[in-house]
C-alpha cells in the first residue's frame, strides 16, 4: 500500500472516531463573523472565524496550527487549560487540510507572534486526502492543471492571478459601458459557423434532430443586432475552435467582440488603445510594463503603418508589385512552410505571419491587410485587393485584431462564396454562406467597426505570464496515454513517414566511429532525453532516440562549416537507405539557423533543437562540481546557470526557452525530465 493509502486510510479511522465521540464532521454551516484578514487588526478581541488548517503540532500541554481562508493566515495557539482536558485531547483527531471554526481572543505569544487562543473549536469539514508537503508545495504542471484546487491552495501567485483576471473583466465591462456600450448574450450553438477562419467542433442537438456547430465567434450575430437598431454592443464569453493546442492557444478560450456603428477602423483602434491603458492604470497603476523580459511604456499615440510598408522596410519586399510566384519563390527561399494552394494575398500575410511580428516591440497597429484574409472587412478606398483591417502588437505579441466592417450585402456574398471556392487545403476552415446574416445585410447595415480581444491573452499581458493554461482555471488536458495535438503536430500526424531504416544497434554502429568520444557521449544524452520527451509527448520513443542519436553524424566533418552541419549528415543518412521523412526533417532542422535548409515545426523538430543545446547546459554544470557527478545536480542548479549568460556563453539560450514557445513545456520541467534522463544513464555518459 502506498504512503499516500496508508495516511488515507489513518484518517478514515479518525473520521470512524470523529463520529463516535459525537462530533459532526461535515455540518451544514457556521456563523464565521469576521475573515482572518480582519482578525489580524483584532489583538485583544474575541472573534469567530474559520479556515483550512495548513500545519498541526504539540508540545506537551500547548499546541499550535496555522489557520488560513482567502484573506490571510494566522496561529492558532491552544492550551489544554482554556479548551478543557477532553477537547485538548481530541485535538490528535485533526489533521492538515482540516476546516476548522474557532471562537477566542486574539492575542500575541511571547514570541510575539499573532494569534487566536481558542476557547472552543468546531469541525467544518474531514480532509480524507493529504496535502502535498507545504514547504515543496505543488510543482508539477500536469498535476496543478488537473487539480486547480490544491495549486490555488498551495500556490499563492496562481490565485493572484485569477484575481486579476476577475478584475480584467471587471474594468473592461467599466470601460465600455461608460462608453455606451449594451453588453449581450448571443447563441452558442450555431446552425453555421462563422465570423473566423477556424474548424468548428460538431454535435447534435436531439430536439431539433440537426447538427450544430459551437460558435468560433460571435461577430455575425453581434453584427444582426447593428443591423437591429443598436448602435454599440459587446459579448463577453466563450468560443470553440477545434484546432490545436500551443503556449498561448487552446481550443476553448474566452473573448470579448465589440462593434460600434457609425465608426471605421481608425475609430476602433482609438477606443483599443483607451482599454489598453485603461486597464494598465486600473490592474497596475502605471502605463509602463514588463512583458517578458522587455520593458514595455502603453503611453503616446502607437503609431499605425501599413502591412505592405512595415515588409518593404523590415524585409526588403514588395508586395505590391510582387507577383504570386515572386512570393512562393520567397517562401522556398526562406524555409516558410505552406499548406498549398494560396492566393497572392494568402503568401503575402503567410510571410508577414512569419518575418515581421517578432520586430515589434514597441506597441504598433498594422493596419491595411489583404483582401484574401479578410472576407468580413471593408475594402480599402484606395489600394485595389487590401481592406481596412489592423492587428495590435506588444512586446513581439499579436493583442488584438479587428477592421471596418464590410456592409455592402452583394460583396459580402461574394466574398463567401470566394472562400467557399477557395482551392486552399485547409477549406473546412472557410467562411460558411449565411444567407440570414446575408438577409439582416440587406435590410441594411450603417459603417460599422469590430474588435475581438481574446480574454486569456489580455490576463497573460497584464500578469505577464505568457502561457495560456496558467490563466484558465480548469483546462481541458488530454486523458491519460493519449497523444494532445499542437498545430504542428496534426500536420505532422497528417502524414505518413516510412519505416525506420536505422536502428539503434545501426545507428550506434554508424556515429561511434565518426565522432570524438565526447561528442558521441553527447549524442547518447541527446538520444535519452528525446526519448523521455517523445513519453512526455506520446510519440515514437525509439524514432525519437534514433533521431538523438544520429542528428550529428557530421559533426567532425562540418564543425568549421557549420552552414553545412546537418545537410551532411541528412546526405549521409540517405545513402545508407534512410527514407525516414521524420527524422531527416528534424536533423535538418536542428541546425537551422545556420543552414537554412528546414525550418523547425513538429514536436520532435523542436524537442532535438531544444534538448541539443540543455544537454550541454547539464553536462558543463556537471563538470564544475568537485566530484563532476551529475547524481548530484540539481534543477535549481541547471537553471541558475542558465539565467547565467556568462557560463557555457555558447549555449543557445533562446533554443532551449522553445521548450515553452514552442512545446508548452515550462522550463523548469524540461530541465528537470532532460537532467532526469541523463542521470540515468550518467555511466555511459561517463558523468
Amino acid at each position: 500500500m502506498s504512503t499516500a493509502q496508508n495516511l488515507k486510510e489513518d484518517r478514515l479511522k479518525k473520521l470512524e472516531k470523529i463520529r463516535e465521540i459525537g462530533w459532526n464532521p461535515y455540518p451544514s454551516s457556521y456563523e464565521k463573523k469576521q475573515m482572518i484578514g480582519e482578525v489580524r487588526d483584532m489583538e485583544g478581541k474575541q472573534v469567530k472565524t474559520a479556515g483550512k488548517l495548513f500545519s498541526f503540532r504539540t508540545h506537551g500541554n500547548i499546541a499550535f496550527a496555522d489557520l488560513k481562508d482567502e484573506s490571510g493566515k494566522i496561529q492558532l495557539f491552544f492550551k489544554k487549560d482554556v479548551l478543557g482536558e477532553e477537547t485538548y485531547k481530541q485535538l490528535s483527531l485533526l489533521d492538515i487540510g482540516d476546516y476548522l471554526g474557532v471562537e477566542g481572543t486574539v492575542t500575541k505569544t511571547t514570541a510575539g507572534e499573532l494569534s487566536i487562543i481558542p476557547s472552543s473549536l468546531t469541525l467544518l469539514s474531514k480532509s480524507l486526502q493529504p496535502l502535498p508537503h507545504e514547504w515543496y508545495g505543488l510543482k508539477d504542471t500536469e498535476q496543478r492543471f488537473r487539480q486547480r484546487y490544491l495549486d490555488l491552495l498551495l500556490n499563492p501567485e496562481v490565485r493572484e492571478r485569477f484575481n486579476v483576471r476577475t478584475k480584467l473583466l471587471r474594468f473592461l465591462r467599466e470601460y465600455l459601458d461608460n462608453l455606451g456600450f449594451w453588453e449581450v448574450e448571443t447563441p452558442v450553438f450555431h446552425p453555421l459557423y462563422g465570423g473566423a477562419n477556424a474548424k468548428p467542433f460538431v454535435t447534435h442537438y436531439n430536439a431539433l434532430d440537426q447538427d450544430m456547430y459551437l460558435r468560433i465567434a460571435f461577430e455575425l450575430y453581434l453584427k444582426r443586432l447593428i443591423a437591429g437598431g443598436y448602435e454599440k454592443v459587446y459579448e463577453i464569453g466563450h468560443d470553440f475552435r477545434n484546432e490545436g493546442f500551443d503556449r498561448s492557444h487552446s481550443p476553448e478560450f474566452t473573448m470579448v467582440e465589440w462593434y460600434e456603428a457609425y465608426a471605421n477602423y481608425h475609430r476602433v483602434m482609438d477606443v483599443t488603445e483607451g482599454l489598453f491603458k485603461f486597464l494598465a492604470e486600473k490592474l497596475n497603476g502605471s502605463l509602463k510594463m514588463k512583458i517578458e523580459e522587455k520593458e514595455i511604456n502603453l503611453s503616446g499615440k502607437w503609431p499605425r503603418i501599413p502591412m505592405s510598408e512595415i515588409m518593404k522596410e523590415k524585409l526588403s519586399l514588395d508586395v505590391d508589385s510582387s507577383s504570386k510566384e515572386d512570393l512562393m519563390a520567397y517562401c522556398k527561399t526562406h524555409a516558410i512552410e505552406l499548406i498549398g494552394g494560396e492566393t497572392k494575398g494568402q503568401l503575402i500575410y503567410v510571410i508577414f505571419e512569419h518575418s515581421i511580428p517578432k520586430l515589434l516591440i514597441e506597441p504598433t497597429w498594422i493596419i491595411d491587410y489583404p483582401e484574401d484574409v479578410s472576407p468580413l472587412s471593408k475594402g480599402h478606398p484606395t489600394k485595389k485587393g487590401w481592406v481596412e483591417r489592423f492587428e495590435g502588437y506588444i512586446a513581439g505579441k499579436e493583442i488584438c485584431d479587428g477592421w471596418s466592417e464590410l456592409t455592402d450585402p452583394v460583396i459580402q456574398r461574394a466574398r463567401f462564396s470566394n472562400d467557399q471556392k477557395a482551392v486552399r487545403k485547409d477549406k473546412e476552415e472557410a467562411q460558411q454562406i449565411d444567407e440570414d446574416f446575408l438577409t439582416a445585410m440587406e435590410f441594411g447595415m450603417p459603417p460599422t467597426g469590430g474588435i475581438g480581444i481574446g480574454i486569456e491573452r489580455l490576463v497573460m499581458f497584464f500578469t505577464n505570464t505568457w502561457a495560456i493554461r496558467e490563466t484558465m482555471l480548469f483546462p481541458t488536458l488530454k486523458k491519460s496515454g493519449m497523444s494532445v495535438h499542437t498545430p504542428s503536430n496534426e500536420k505532422q500526424a497528417a502524414k505518413k513517414s516510412a519505416p525506420l531504416f536505422f536502428t539503434r544497434e545501426k545507428a550506434i554502429a554508424f556515429v561511434q566511429p565518426r565522432l570524438a568520444a565526447n561528442v558521441f557521449k553527447h549524442s547518447l544524452a541527446v538520444e535519452a532525453v528525446m526519448k523521455a520527451l517523445a513519453r512526455h509527448f506520446n510519440g515514437d520513443e525509439n524514432l525519437w532516440g534514433v533521431t538523438g542519436l544520429l542528428h550529428d553524424a557530421d559533426w567532425e566533418e562540418t564543425k568549421l562549416t557549420p552552414e553545412k552541419h546537418a545537410v551532411k549528415t541528412v546526405e549521409m543518412l540517405k545513402k545508407e537507405g534512410e527514407t525516414n521523412e521524420e527524422l531527416l526533417n528534424a536533423i535538418l532542422a536542428h541546425n537551422f539557423d545556420y543552414n537554412k535548409q528546414k525550418e523547425p515545426m513538429t514536436n520532435m523538430d523542436w524537442s532535438l533543437s531544444s534538448c541539443d543545446s540543455l544537454t550541454g547546459l547539464i553536462t558543463a554544470t556537471t563538470l564544475i562540481l568537485p566530484n563532476k557527478k551529475i547524481a548530484d545536480v540539481t534543477p535549481e542548479a541547471v537553471l541558475k546557470k542558465f539565467k547565467n549568460k556568462g557560463f557555457a556563453a555558447r549555449t543557445n539560450r533562446a533554443m532551449i526557452q522553445q521548450c515553452e514557445d514552442k512545446l508548452g513545456l515550462p522550463l523548469a520541467d524540461f530541465v528537470t525530465l532532460a537532467l532526469n534522463a541523463m542521470q540515468t544513464i550518467a555511466g555511459d555518459l561517463g558523468l
